[in-house]
């Protein structure tokens, strides 16, 4: 009879001590524990496609120096078979001589509805193929000169003269910034190099 007393006593104590435990208050947080090591990086993703190259700009000039056009009346020398002429008002510097390109064009309207205009040098051919005739242009210490030179035929006195036969130039001065290939104007028509300059006709 007492031990099973006992045994009872023991059973009321144990959860007397069990509800007490399950109805305490909660104790105070504990410090953060060390962070984990970190996971392995996934798989980069691919590229994505290269978009189209811009078109590439124009070719810069620094100074572009044009005249109008001009006729020839008088010719500095006028002799039967050679005529010369210094273009008055231009002085070239040491520059441009050695660093700028110098065009010059001869225009032709013998008739108000035909217009012809080349670039010197300009050579006339007789029947048989040959070189009759040469009109060119050239530098000659600060000057720019024009030229007729004749092969076989003499020239009149009133060929090459104005208003039929008018000249012009143009110094195009290059870029130095630039690092693309120099344009060949001398391999351009008239009309494409004053509109790639923007030069008035």
């Amino acid at each position: 009879m007492k031990t099973r007393n006992g045994i009872s006593r023991m059973m009321s104590l144990f959860l007397w001590v069990l509800l007490m435990a399950c109805s305490a208050e909660d104790g105070a947080v504990g410090p953060a524990g060390p962070q984990g090591p970190q996971g392995e990086q996934g798989i980069p993703g691919t590229d994505g496609q290269d978009g189209q190259d811009g078109a590439d700009g124009q070719d810069g000039t620094a100074n572009v120096f044009s005249s109008g056009w001009f006729e020839i009346d008088p010719w500095d020398t006028d002799i039967p078979d050679f005529k010369f002429h210094r273009i008055p008002g231009l002085i070239l510097t040491e520059f441009q001589i050695e660093n700028n390109l110098i065009l010059v064009y001869r225009r032709y309207q013998p008739i108000p509805t035909f217009t012809s205009v080349t670039l010197l040098p300009l050579a006339e051919y007789n029947g048989s193929g040959t070189v009759e005739l040469l009109l060119t242009s050239r530098v000659q210490g600060n000057g720019l000169f024009i030229q007729i030179e004749s092969y076989g035929r003499n020239v009149t006195n009133d060929e090459y003269l104005g208003p039929e036969t008018q000249f012009r130039y143009i110094i195009i001065e290059p870029d130095p910034t630039s690092d693309k290939r120099p344009i060949s104007f001398s391999k351009m028509q008239y009309d494409e190099v004053i509109k790639y300059l923007g030069l008035d006709p």
